[in-house]
């Protein structure tokens, strides 16, 4: 097939070069999504989430600046197992990812390109941001542990006995009875509920933070006719289903917090206002529960049928209803579950949202006849109070005017988007009018590029599909066809004590961390034909990057399998072997000297030493005080390609001199590149320098595959920090943190297991993203 394509490519002029957008990330699949086929997401630089086929996302993928389209496309086609050729590639790119905003040409763009943002009909307008997503971040950080499973379930339990000892004891009657005597309580209420709004948010939040993904900033916005808080939870789409819907539940799980605390203060008080309180916000939980429109429920119900936006499939369905139509592409790609799910509330939701639109507009003139009077009512009480200065009567009669024409605004707005949405309707109507002659049989056999359409006849003609269907054969007989998947013992945790205690009856799975860090060392375990070698290099000095060696080294080593070196390239004395182990006679002049009489790994360790630990080899730097002239670039080419043949992977721990010699040559050795900054201004500045002269310089394939990792970070929300991650990110494949650790700060031998637990995920992060690229190396051989 690879064959194939080339002879394609060949025959093609010169093609485009692209780049992903600057700030664009790939994320990986949907987690348990309802789609029949893989489904991939992309946050793009404004962070909207994008949903993109396996084609696609391939293509998104291997696009790089030094690459040609014919390069790409031998990528993909390798990938896919489908052929893709230049052109297709390119009609792709042009036609689907650069007006998605997440392609654009390798020398950059100066037209600004309008890209498509998700604007439903039923969605939040006049919107924004009370709480900027940083301290988002910070504020659920702090809260996570709320969702540790001991504290929901003392919190559930609390709910349900303090409602059955408040019912029991409480005086609902005179609690209206002293609403209605003194009308200004209703503010207290009012002020109680909207901060419970707020911390149902943080909920939210909290419960996205908790699953492993980052939630964006908490706003306020205006939804159908009332005023509602929102948190951009977007990021929650790369977890699974259980941390998509504990996310989704999240605020409900605050708000249960919060009629805990009124209960309890009313037990205390006796305050009819906060009996009140509690009722009317419990009765607001039933109310999110509620899957018609955009509440909470609506959103548990989208992510338990593994379908991002319910309502998007609404026409799709109803078309597919129709008597003697064929079923809608956007129909037919749901699994049966959740076609069946997504179909049955489209059934109940349709005529009821109808019917309360109908209602609506019906309804209008005596809403805003109704309006009138509430104003002049609330004027006439304003003017009662004036005199006596009576603020509290004051402030709540301009609150009632503010509530009495918020409902006007929102339908105001909800009918002026009905209005402008039928434009587009009507074109979308005439153009599936004039598809409808195309029979069911054609419609299948298209090729789905993405989640609104299906690919168009052009790239048809450009994609030759290879056949999928296969005669059975023994290759059928494999764990994962044959047998039950076993879900995974838990490792740690109240999960691990379950699982142990029931003598492996009860297996809880394993929590949303441990996935995490499943995923990430499943990526980290990428095979290797060969070797790899990884540069590891930092322009200025004290910035942990001998440490950082250490770290990847020994974390691959433990987690791989294979052989791993990490060399001390260092020209100036460097200490990578003292991190270690004990100090080893022998050095890289040793090796080189005796380089003819290695003939196998026992004679090669000889000159290694090797952490107990990790099992990492490392292999010394010369650091005797009366050598005075240092290993130039042909020895470390001999170096290296001796160890080609005994090691998987080589890190090689270079010197701060970038103008050295030896240090270019073994730039010019190295498969990729790891660069470490310190999280202050002068190491980013020294960091921005050294991708400048490596651009400069023809190292134009190491730079955007580079991993760049700011390292000794305390405090991740540093605004500075921030700006510098965003310039890096424009630069380079990943841009990573790796927070100060007094265990890697001693300078002295260092265990992976004594790290902070924090620390260790992160250092786990850096490997996969590292190994990432080892997957599209074994593809380009």
């Amino acid at each position: 097939m690879n064959q194939a394509v080339q002879e394609m490519n060949r025959q093609l002029p010169e093609e485009p070069r692209w780049r992903r957008t600057p700030r664009t990330e790939v994320l990986g699949p949907l987690q348990d999504s309802g789609l029949r086929n893989p489904s991939y997401l992309v946050r793009r630089w404004d962070d909207q989430m994008v949903q993109l086929s396996e084609l696609l996302y391939l293509a998104l993928i291997y696009v790089e600046p030094f690459r040609s389209s014919a390069e790409v496309a031998e990528l993909v086609s390798a990938a896919d197992g489908r052929v893709l050729t230049a052109a297709g590639l390119d009609y792709l790119v042009e036609t689907r990812l650069q007006p998605l905003g997440l392609v654009e040409p390798a020398g950059g763009s100066d037209e600004t390109l309008r890209v498509p943002r998700s604007n439903p009909l039923l969605a939040l307008s006049v919107k924004g941001t009370l709480v900027p997503a940083a301290w988002t971040q910070r504020i659920a950080t702090w809260l996570r542990p709320l969702f540790w499973p001991v504290v929901v379930v003392v919190a559930l339990a609390a709910l349900v006995t303090l409602n059955v000892v408040v019912a029991r004891q409480a005086d609902f009657t005179g609690a209206l009875l002293e609403l209605f005597l003194h009308p200004t309580l209703a503010l207290v209420m009012y002020g109680i509920l909207t901060v419970a709004g707020l911390v149902h948010e943080l909920g939210h939040a909290t419960a996205c933070r908790y699953g492993g993904a980052r939630p964006g900033a908490i706003g306020i916005g205006l939804y159908i006719v009332f005023p509602a808080f929102y948190t951009d939870v977007t990021d929650s789409y790369r977890l699974g289903r259980a941390g998509r819907v504990r996310t989704d539940l999240g605020g409900l799980y605050f708000h249960t917090w919060c009629v805990v605390a009124l209960a309890l203060a009313y037990l205390q008080t006796g305050a009819g206002v906060l009996l009140l309180t509690g009722l009317v916000m419990q009765i607001q939980m039933l109310q999110q529960l509620i899957p018609v429109v955009r509440f909470d429920g609506y959103y548990v119900l989208a992510d338990l049928a593994g379908v991002p936006d319910l309502f998007a499939r609404v026409g799709p369905v109803i078309r597919s209803l129709r008597p003697g139509e064929p079923a809608d592409p956007r129909v037919t790609e749901l699994k049966p579950a959740a076609r069946r799910l997504v179909t049955g509330w489209v059934v109940v939701v349709v005529p009821l949202l109808l019917g309360v639109a109908a209602w609506l507009i019906w309804t209008i003139p005596d809403l805003v006849d109704s309006a009138r009077i509430g104003i002049s009512a609330q004027q006439d009480a304003f003017a009662q109070a004036w005199p006596g200065h009576d603020v509290a009567m004051m402030a709540l009669s301009v609150f009632s005017v503010f509530l009495i024409l918020l409902p006007l605004v929102g339908v105001g707005i909800v009918l002026w988007r009905a209005v402008a949405s039928l434009g587009p309707m009507a074109h979308a109507g005439l153009r599936r009018a004039g598809a409808r002659r195309r029979t069911a049989a054609e419609l299948d056999d298209e090729w789905e590029s993405d989640e609104q359409d299906a690919i168009s006849p052009d790239v048809a003609a450009a994609v030759a599909a290879v056949p999928s269907h296969r005669a059975p054969s023994a290759a059928d007989f494999t764990d994962a066809n044959m047998l039950d998947a076993r879900r995974p013992a838990p490792p740690t945790g109240w999960r691990r004590a379950v699982y142990q205690a029931s003598g492996h009856a009860l297996n809880p799975g394993l929590s949303s961390g441990d996935r995490r860090r499943a995923e990430l060392e499943n990526r980290m375990r990428t095979p290797i034909a060969g070797s790899r070698r990884v540069v590891v290099m930092s322009r200025k000095g004290g910035v942990g990057k001998t440490t950082m060696t250490l770290a990847l080294g020994s974390i691959f080593a433990m987690l791989r399998g294979d052989r791993v070196v990490a060399v001390d390239a260092n020209p100036d004395a460097g200490n990578l072997a003292h991190r270690v182990a004990p100090p080893h006679s022998r050095r890289i002049t040793d090796l080189l000297r005796e380089v003819d009489r290695i003939s196998s790994y026992s004679v090669l360790r000889e000159f290694t030493s090797q952490a107990v630990e990790s099992r990492l080899e490392v292999l010394a730097s010369d650091d005797d005080p009366r050598i005075g002239q240092a290993l130039g670039r042909e020895e470390y080419h001999a170096l290296i390609t001796l160890l080609d043949r005994f090691y998987n992977l080589i890190l090689l721990d270079t010197g701060t001199g970038i103008l050295d010699s030896a240090n270019q040559g073994l730039l010019e050795e190295a498969d990729q590149l790891v660069l470490v900054l310190g999280p202050g201004l002068d190491g980013g500045r020294a960091a921005a320098l050294t991708l400048d002269w490596l651009d400069e310089h023809g190292f134009e394939r190491l730079v955007v595959r580079a991993v760049v990792v700011i390292n000794g970070v305390r405090d991740r929300n540093d605004r500075t920090h921030d700006r510098m991650r965003r310039h890096f990110e424009r630069r380079c494949q990943q841009v990573l943190t790796v927070p100060w650790d007094p265990e890697l700060a001693t300078g002295a031998q260092t265990r992976v297991t004594s790290l902070r637990r924090q620390t260790r995920d992160d250092l786990v992060q850096v490997a996969a993203a590292v190994a990432d690229i080892f997957r599209e190396q074994e593809l380009r051989r």
